[in-house]
């Protein structure tokens, strides 16, 4: 019935409130958002002919594969930051059924999110990350595994961190619940924004060296440019 609710209610634009045909969001708008190209596989910062970088190849990182949509700019920003700081929950389905169309899934068997910091999330009330990756899961058919990691350090805001700080911030801040994650061989990690990588790192670090995950892949929304 999903062709009769389109009929009845025609989707329209979150930002604009133009018609749309498929999405809640303009195709136009989308169509001018930068995605990220020629680059590192591993870790997508910039990369002649899209091979590993060097730094992936000294020093990999605890994930196989990065993907993300778009890089972070433009109207994209409004979205990210109207769901994160404005209570616009809708944005999530939004979003996570944007990326749905952009990443491959290449034999992920389940998606988990990154946890919020605990302050942040009494605060906040939700965790922005996690209502991606249900609106992400449902859209593409992969099981979502709610809770399956959680922080137990409340550190600070990575915001203005540099990469060395951000590493240092998230040490040991990451608690894994191994039976949810029993299993498991491949599954990816979803978040909104992407920085240095640095929370990916810990987060996945932490999963291969508590479980038997071989492979772990790092989703979001946008990357920092």
């Amino acid at each position: 019935m999903h062709w009769l609710e389109k009929w009845l209610i025609p989707p329209r634009c979150v930002l604009t409130g133009l018609p749309t045909f498929e999405q809640d969001l303009s195709t136009e708008l989308v169509a001018n958002w930068k995605r990220p190209q020629a680059v590192c596989p591993q870790c997508c910062e910039p990369s002649a002919l899209s091979r590993v970088c060097g730094a992936c190849i000294t020093k990999p990182p605890a994930f196989e594969r990065t993907q993300v949509g778009f890089y972070f700019d433009k109207e994209l920003v409004d979205l990210v930051h109207g769901l994160k700081y404005q209570n616009k929950l809708s944005y999530a389905r939004v979003l996570g059924e944007l990326i749905a169309e952009l990443v491959d899934l290449d034999n992920v068997e389940a998606i988990i999110s990154v946890p919020l910091n605990p302050k942040r999330f009494r605060d906040r009330g939700y965790n922005q990350a996690e209502l991606i990756a249900e609106s992400f899961a449902k859209a593409v058919n992969i099981p979502y595994i709610y809770a399956a990691t959680k922080r137990i350090k409340d550190t600070p805001s990575q915001t203005h961190l540099n990469a060395e700080q951000r590493r240092k911030n998230l040490k040991k801040a990451f608690e894994i619940d191994v039976k949810k994650l029993a299993g498991l061989s491949n599954i990816a990690i979803v978040d909104d924004v992407i920085t240095t990588g640095a929370t990916m790192q810990s987060l996945a670090e932490q999963i291969k060296a508590q479980t038997d995950v071989k492979t772990i892949q790092a989703w979001a929304v946008a990357k920092t440019k």
